[in-house]
């Protein structure tokens, strides 16, 4: 459980700066400079670390409950 607790405050960090960087690109591109690649790399940042957050909890949870029928199988 220390492991996960690691893991998804890594993930976490990571992604939420991830998101941040996006957020203020693409409201830099959008708002004050007319160049849209700058949006552009704003909305895949910000797309890119909502999808690694999300994979990387799907994992986390896939993990416990692997680990909670290892636990069961070998109880019984």
């Amino acid at each position: 459980m220390e492991l996960n607790k690691k893991l998804l405050k890594g993930l976490s960090l990571v992604c939420g700066t991830l998101i941040t960087i996006g957020a203020v690109l693409f409201i830099y591109g959008y708002f004050v400079s007319a160049i849209t690649l700058v949006t552009a790399i704003g909305i895949g940042l910000a797309e890119g670390g909502t999808f690694i957050f999300i994979m990387g909890l799907f994992l986390v949870a896939v993990e416990e409950n692997i680990r909670k029928k290892n636990q069961n199988q070998k109880q019984i």
